[in-house]
């Protein structure tokens, strides 16, 4: 479980030590890797206790997670209905793409949260899982149209948002928006049947 990711006040004291520790975090990110980055320096940084962090984070894994899921949640919200699934799938993977190119290789809070969870033992996909909600929410808009849909939230993660976190993993050239139209017509093609 990642606090606060979910049930974070949204005004007074709180929001202000929120704000000053995930803006420290985000800063310390791009000045180096995730894994060089501890509490103590994030404390000072943001003028917060550490013991506050602690209290309210439980350590990296969590702070890393809450700026990870603040970020995706600001810079690449599920787009509004839209006339077809096509159309809202590619805005939203292009939102994705665009949130990747804007932090160095290896430096997007996202994808450093994914991998201090791995190293920590817990299932990344507790990451993923307000996330899915959302797309599933999508997914049943485009069906609310009649429009065909038998793939879940599950299956648009795997073909089509971990294929562009790989992308970002496996090169530092920024990722072209062409990438996303790619793997959602992967994604259609494999939500129609095979006779039409």
């Amino acid at each position: 479980m990642y606090p606060d990711a979910v049930t974070e006040r949204t005004g007074g004291r709180s929001a202000r030590v929120r704000a000053a520790v995930l803006g420290a975090l985000s800063e310390l990110l791009e000045e180096r890797s995730a894994e060089s980055i501890t509490t103590s320096e994030v404390a000072r940084r943001s003028g917060v206790n550490r013991s506050t962090l602690h209290r309210r984070w439980g350590g990296m894994p969590g702070l890393l997670a809450d700026l990870a899921i603040d970020e995706l949640n600001a810079a690449s919200p599920i787009p509004a209905e839209a006339d077809d699934l096509r159309t809202e799938l590619c805005c939203w993977a292009e939102q994705v793409i665009d949130v990747l190119n804007a932090h160095r290789p290896g430096h997007s809070p996202f994808v450093a949260a994914l991998l201090r969870a791995v190293q920590d033992g817990r299932a990344p996909g507790d990451l993923l899982q307000g996330r899915l909600a959302a797309l599933d929410e999508m997914l049943l808009r485009a069906a609310g149209r009649g429009e065909r849909v038998v793939l879940s939230a599950l299956d648009l993660v795997e073909i089509v948002l971990l294929p562009i976190y790989a992308t970002r993993l496996l090169s530092s050239a920024p990722l072209e928006r062409g990438l996303a139209h790619r793997l959602v017509d992967r994604f259609l093609r494999l939500n129609a049947p095979a006779s039409e």
